[in-house]
């Protein structure tokens, strides 16, 4: 997502920009030399240095022409460089405490692709203009990028915390403008960071072992987390091919390392591990908990909200086929999600009530109990509205307007969540904010008395 919710991040001094380390070669080094060494550490460039001090940056652009003109690779890179005819009268720099913007448009108008970033003088280190756009992009791509870099436990944690801190900010010049829009949007971002940390860290430890699935559920699996408050998961593994000792033992170190990074676990402790399966035992566990959808509610609707992050997601598919199909149809489950009621009176809402028990889960939790019981897999709750509506289950019109209530309940969980703890004081919002939810409850509570006259 980009636009409207998002920092203003373009001001930011370079020292907030992760710097690529500096990778460099005396004058004298022969084109060659200077290739391969590019090639070694993964670069793009390298900084030639004579006298102690920068003269310019090799870039793999000048590779290109060295190649394309037949230029002799045994010409050292200094000689090469004073060469071209084209060539900046002086090193560009940038020093580290000048803004990204003042960056970027330094090197437009120079038409470079990478520059120097020093401090008082003394080089720092490298900035091209793919970071630069990186940072300027879609606030997300710019952590996924730097997660799938990282090389430490540490550096995910940092990642992840200053990620955290990037999430409040945009959401509080959100609401400063008057609320928060594209939820579903702001929320497939997050989940797309909060996957790369998993993944970073999963590949620290080795990679998932064969013939398993980790899966991501609760408000994670929907793609709704916000604030990183913590994490629902389980595994399932397929019986005869995955090695289940080493299994739990990875995933006893994975989950681990997520408390570590900064994603706690849930607090009533619903992670994988403890929601460890064989596909087989869980297949039979779900049999026996759709006996009694009401009592097994909380299981059920982990496994319902359930999306495949590491490993063979085919696993995962069976299980939700298997899922969907023992509940088809089931009136209880669909009645157990109608335990929230949206807080709506003849005298309108209350002063004062929690905006996740009293306005998200009445919306949620019914949606998740009418696609499970509809053959829909689907985990994020607008996706499930989307197909409700396609299968005709629910209206068109039904369908278009739980959608925009939707986007709006959202937007005021996350306001209710960053400055009031997630409760919500009437006397707080402005009449039309009062007004938009009270139109989001109205359209909850049109979808409730649908269901209980439908389907329970």
């Amino acid at each position: 997502m980009s636009g409207e919710g998002e920092p203003e991040r373009g001001s930011e001094p370079l020292k907030k920009l992760a710097l690529r380390g500096l990778v460099w070669a005396m004058s004298d080094v022969p084109i060659r030399t200077a290739a391969k060494m590019m090639h070694l550490e993964g670069v793009s460039s390298v900084v030639v240095v004579e006298g102690g001090k920068p003269i310019g940056i090799l870039t793999d652009s000048d590779l290109r022409e060295v190649v394309a003109e037949g230029v002799d690779v045994g010409l050292s890179i200094g000689e090469y460089l004073r060469g071209k005819p084209d060539r900046l009268p002086g090193l560009v720099t940038v020093e580290i405490n000048e803004g990204i913007h003042e960056a970027l448009s330094r090197m437009l108008e120079h038409r470079i692709k990478h520059t120097l970033v020093t401090e008082e003088g003394k080089v720092r280190g490298v900035v091209t203009i793919g970071d630069l756009a990186y940072r300027l992009g879609p606030f997300h791509i710019y952590y996924v990028i730097r997660l799938r870099r990282a090389r430490s436990l540490g550096e995910v944690k940092d990642i992840v915390a200053e990620f955290k801190d990037e999430i409040i900010k945009s959401a509080l010049i959100a609401s400063k403008r008057g609320g928060m829009t594209r939820s579903t949007a702001f929320f497939e971002s997050i989940s797309q960071v909060v996957d790369a940390a998993l993944m970073a860290v999963a590949n620290m430890k080795g990679g998932i072992p064969e013939g398993a699935v980790y899966a991501a559920s609760g408000s994670w699996g929907r793609k709704e987390q916000f604030v990183l408050t913590d994490r629902d998961t389980l595994a399932v593994y397929e019986e005869g091919s995955a090695r289940v000792g080493e299994l739990r033992s990875w995933v006893e170190s994975l989950e681990d390392s997520m408390d570590e990074v900064g994603f706690p676990q849930c607090q009533h402790g619903y992670t994988a591990r403890k929601l460890l399966f064989g596909r087989q035992e869980l297949l039979g566990l779900i049999d026996s908990w759709a006996s009694d959808p009401q009592r097994f509610a909380v299981e059920l609707s982990i496994i319902a909200d359930s999306r495949a992050v590491l490993g063979d997601s085919r696993i995962l598919e069976v299980v939700k086929d298997a899922l969907t199909k023992r509940l088809h149809r089931n009136r209880l489950f669909v009645a157990q999600s109608l335990m929230y009621k949206p807080p709506l009176s003849p005298l309108g809402i209350p002063k004062s009530f929690d905006f996740k028990s009293k306005a998200a889960a009445p919306l949620e939790y019914p949606v998740r109990g009418l696609a499970v019981t509809n053959s829909i897999t689907a985990t994020p709750t607008s996706e499930r509205i989307e197909q409700l509506g396609k299968r005709k289950v629910i209206s068109t019109e039904l369908s278009r307007e739980l959608l925009q209530s939707y986007e709006i309940i959202m937007g005021f969980k996350m306001a209710s969540q960053l400055l009031t703890q997630g409760t919500v004081e009437t006397s707080a919002l402005t009449p039309v904010e009062i007004g938009m939810i009270k139109q989001a409850m109205r359209t909850v509570k049109l979808f409730h008395s649908h269901i209980e006259r439908s389907f329970v």
